[in-house]
C-alpha cells in the first residue's frame, strides 16, 4: 500500500489518463489548499479520506484478506 501521492495540478491532466488497469485509485480534490492527490486503493477493504478543521489530513486503509 502507499501513501498519497500530490497530483502536479499544474499540468494539465485528465482522469483518464489515471486510470490504470485492474486497479482502482482514489483521487482527492483538496479545494482548501488547492491540491490534488491520488492513492492506490486495497484489493479488498475500505479507504476513508480524513480531514481535520476543513483541510485533508489523511488516508486511511482498513484491509481485509477474501478467504475462497
Amino acid at each position: 500500500m502507499n501513501s498519497p501521492r500530490e497530483i502536479d495540478i499544474n499540468q494539465d491532466f485528465s482522469v483518464k489518463s489515471k486510470i490504470q488497469r485492474g486497479k482502482v485509485t482514489v483521487i482527492v480534490l483538496d479545494g482548501v489548499n488547492g491540491a490534488a492527490y491520488e492513492a492506490e486503493a486495497p484489493e479488498h477493504g475500505k479507504t476513508i479520506i480524513e480531514t481535520a478543521k476543513g483541510d485533508f489530513a489523511r488516508v486511511e486503509y482498513e484491509i481485509g484478506y477474501k478467504i475462497k
